[in-house]
């Protein structure tokens, strides 16, 4: 009796993936490869039919079935998370873009007044140009990605939608104000706080490290011998490893950090650590607040803890021999472009580059 050929089931388990992943063709004739989102490989078959038949539906009777804001969001961050270096960034967009676009939005009829209408949305919140852009940005790669890979045919009305930007320079401190900022910091009114701020602000200056860098700092990847900070892959944005080396202020603010963390918590894993009774032993996350009130008991004119990086970069360049190519790798930059966007000139500064110009006598 002849072997009876086994049935091919269309689902595949991947190294990559905990789920199944659907194999089948479209209605473009094209092979689609498709995570179903499940660990069950029962529904993960089932799914494949269910898309298999609207695959037909659409090949053979012009009938695109209905595709759903949450769906296409999903698949689409599934579906990139192992390629897109800005995946998270893409996540918090469409939880923004989630609030106007509710669940159970037909994504096949959207229209360039819905667009219209969530950028109307944004500019009541006071939201800027720039950032509208960057959501509306996401919201099109997602319908771009979903079309090509999935084969939907959804229309993508974002397209020509794009607002006008206005550069506008980042604020950048200066010296006098950070030592007025460094000195508040110190004064800080809770015991808690005056342990970890200072320290904070002195190694966002003095190491060109992104605020999210720095307190995701562990012990670790700190090396006193060497005098300088490992940051992964996944520690950074630009997910490329690369090494923060330590100056006296940022060696001298990692060993009075370890000094808290020997008293209170000597096996913790992180470098900013609560001491504060109610979240005590956790990691420290988010300094926004007591850092906009040391800004306000300095007396200084509106600042972010990602100002410390633009100051750091800033005076990195103008120092002394400073050297713009090696900063960037300080800094972690891809490209020299996006350090010159970090540095900013001081007035007194454009007065003296004219003042170094050789004397050609008075004409």
């Amino acid at each position: 009796m002849p072997k009876q050929r086994k049935r091919k089931e269309g689902v595949k388990q991947r190294k990559d993936s905990p789920y199944w992943w659907a194999s089948f063709t479209g209605a473009s004739g094209k092979r689609v490869q498709r995570s179903t989102g499940t660990t069950n490989k029962r529904e993960a078959i089932n799914l494949r039919n269910k898309w298999m038949s609207e695959a037909w539906n659409q090949q053979a009777r012009g009938i695109e079935p209905d595709h759903f804001f949450e769906q296409l969001v999903m698949s689409y961050l599934e579906g990139t998370k192992d390629v897109k270096r800005s995946n998270d960034t893409d996540r918090k967009r469409f939880k923004v873009l989630a609030g106007f676009f509710r669940e159970g939005r037909l994504m096949n009829k959207l229209v360039g007044a819905d667009v219209l209408a969530y950028i109307e949305h944004r500019h009541t919140s006071g939201v800027s140009n720039k950032t509208i852009n960057k959501e509306l940005s996401a919201l099109s790669s997602a319908i771009k990605w979903a079309n090509q890979r999935l084969d939907w045919d959804l229309p993508n009305p974002v397209i020509g939608k794009r607002l006008p930007e206005t550069t506008e320079e980042a604020r950048c401190l200066t010296v006098n104000e950070f030592k007025l900022l460094l000195r508040s910091a110190r004064c800080s009114r809770s015991p808690h706080t005056q342990r970890y701020l200072p320290e904070f602000c002195i190694l966002g200056f003095a190491t060109m490290m992104r605020p999210g860098e720095i307190l995701g700092l562990e012990w670790n990847r700190v090396y006193f011998e060497r005098r300088e900070v490992l940051l992964e892959a996944g520690d950074t944005k630009g997910k490329q490893r690369r090494t923060a080396p330590l100056n006296n202020d940022g060696f001298g603010a990692l060993v009075r950090l370890r000094k808290v963390c020997n008293e209170y918590f000597p096996e913790t894993p992180w470098v900013f650590t609560h001491t504060k009774p109610r979240y005590f032993g956790e990691r420290i996350q988010d300094v926004r607040k007591v850092f906009q009130t040391a800004v306000q008991r300095a007396g200084i004119d509106h600042a972010t803890p990602h100002c410390l990086r633009h100051t750091s970069i800033t005076e990195g360049v103008h120092a002394p021999n400073g050297n713009v190519e090696v900063i960037s790798i300080v800094a972690g930059h891809r490209n020299l472009k996006t350090t010159m966007g970090y540095v900013h000139t001081a007035d007194d500064r454009l007065h003296q580059a004219v003042a170094n110009l050789p004397t050609i006598g008075t004409i």
